[in-house]
């Protein structure tokens, strides 16, 4: 496939801060309050599963105290249950605030709305296999001597995105359009990634509290360098 687009990463930042001000205030409160919702789920979520626990737990294995073993075991009953709460819940907010600031950027949405909530559950699921595989994908490039996943990574960040914007396709058919609308742009989406990381922290500096607004900024960064490239898969 011959690549016709290439990032311009000025021009992603541009856009992403000239709509960062524009609706980054709404967005970032929505950012923090999904980021107290979850702190909070992880709190009543119960203890996690330490080295400690599971050592403690073998040892009274061991030495057959089934007294003991049974206690260990009903204290870690449930550890899992607002994590896993509250990573439906991050999955909830990155779709739709993707439908969002895609709809924003295509005219789609004149103003910050919960409507960019409302999508097919199928459409959630296939973000979250999506997210997974991924995922799945990073880890073993970063097994592999680590400097792979610098040019694995940048190459697939796009199918989340490319999945919510269109539904109707297929998981594997998005990660193929992430790869393929991001050839010839490795080192581009790297100095991007970069670029945002280093506002990320300059967030964080700022009484932590700016670091939500460079979760708005890295949103919009990432859906206005989505819309340069895309045109490769016409």
């Amino acid at each position: 496939m011959a690549n016709y687009f290439s990032l311009e990463i000025g021009n992603a930042l541009n856009s992403a801060w000239e709509y960062a001000k524009k609706y980054g205030l709404l967005i970032a409160v929505i950012y923090l309050l999904m980021d107290l919702l979850t702190g909070g789920l992880g709190q009543i979520s119960g203890p996690a599963v330490t080295q400690e626990a599971c050592r403690a737990l073998g040892e009274a294995l061991g030495r057959q105290d089934w007294e003991s073993a049974g206690r260990i075991t009903q204290s870690l009953n449930g550890f899992q249950v607002g994590g896993i709460f509250g990573a439906i819940l991050k999955l909830i907010v990155s779709v739709g605030l993707y439908n969002l600031a895609l709809g924003l950027m295509a005219g789609r949405f004149s103003e910050v709305t919960f409507d960019a909530f409302k999508l097919p559950f199928a459409t959630y699921l296939k973000v979250f296999v999506v997210d997974l595989i991924t995922s799945i994908i990073i880890v073993v490039s970063t097994l592999c001597c680590i400097i792979p996943v610098f040019f694995v990574a940048p190459r697939i960040i796009f199918a989340p995105v490319y999945q919510v914007e269109h539904p109707e396709a297929g998981v594997f058919e998005s990660i193929s359009a992430s790869w393929n609308m991001s050839s010839g742009n490795t080192f581009s989406l790297l100095g991007l990634g970069i670029i945002i990381v280093g506002i990320a922290i300059v967030g964080f500096c700022c009484c932590c509290i700016g670091v939500f607004f460079a979760e708005v900024i890295e949103l919009f960064a990432l859906t206005a360098a989505y819309y340069q490239l895309k045109g490769n898969l016409q």
